[in-house]
């Protein structure tokens, strides 16, 4: 402790020291054991991982015999990514107008 009621510019830079080390300190020892829960969590909940449908192909042959690919069924991902991109522009409007979702009606979408 200190015998007189000021501190030397030394002591409060020793002190302001000691302060910002002990903060730094608490906040890695927080982030380690963040990682660290949460590193045993996932060795104790195993994801299900959901079974993909495989892309299938429409094959067709031209006059010439050789064979052509007319189309490609739509992805499970990119449809669930849009569904995920309507879902945020739905709620950023909602947020907008103030208003739930029940009492408006979206009509169409434009990008800009």
């Amino acid at each position: 402790m200190w015998t007189s009621n000021t501190m030397t510019f030394w002591e409060s830079i020793v002190t302001f020291m000691i302060g910002f080390s002990i903060v730094f300190i608490c906040l890695i020892s927080l982030a380690l054991f963040i990682i660290i829960s949460s590193k045993v969590i996932n060795l104790f909940v195993k994801d299900e991982v959901p079974v993909q449908k495989p892309v299938t192909n429409a094959v067709s042959t031209d006059a010439s015999g050789s064979t052509v690919v007319a189309s490609k069924m739509v992805a499970e991902k990119d449809n669930q990514e849009e569904v995920e991109r309507l879902a945020v522009i739905i709620s950023a409007i909602s947020e907008e107008m103030r208003e739930p979702v029940e009492r408006f009606t979206i009509v169409s979408i434009t990008e800009i």
